[in-house]
C-alpha cells in the first residue's frame, strides 16, 4: 500500500488529505495520472505547481516522474504557491 498525502489547496483538489493506492510498485507519473483521472476536482491540481516527495526526498533528486514508488512508501504533494 502506498500512502499519498496532500497539503494546502491540493487537499481540496484531491477531495481529501490522504489516500492509499493498493499497488506494490508504481511510477510517480502513473500515480499522478491515476489521481488526475479518479480523485481530483480537476481544479488546482497540476504537477507543475507542486513539489512531489517520496519519503521526504523531492523527486528531482531521484528519477523525477519515472521514480518507482513501492509499497510502504509515502508520496507527498506540496503546493508551491501559498498564502503568507
Amino acid at each position: 500500500m502506498i500512502k499519498v498525502k496532500a497539503y494546502g489547496h491540493l487537499i481540496k483538489a484531491l477531495g481529501k488529505a490522504e489516500l492509499e493506492i493498493d499497488k506494490s510498485e508504481i511510477k510517480v507519473k502513473d500515480i499522478l495520472a491515476l489521481i488526475t483521472s479518479s480523485y481530483t476536482s480537476k481544479s488546482g491540481f497540476s504537477p507543475l505547481t507542486m513539489l512531489i516527495a517520496i519519503n521526504g526526498v523531492e523527486i528531482s533528486a531521484l528519477n523525477r516522474e519515472d521514480t518507482v514508488v513501492k509499497s510502504g512508501d509515502e508520496l507527498t504533494l506540496i503546493p508551491i504557491t501559498h498564502g503568507g
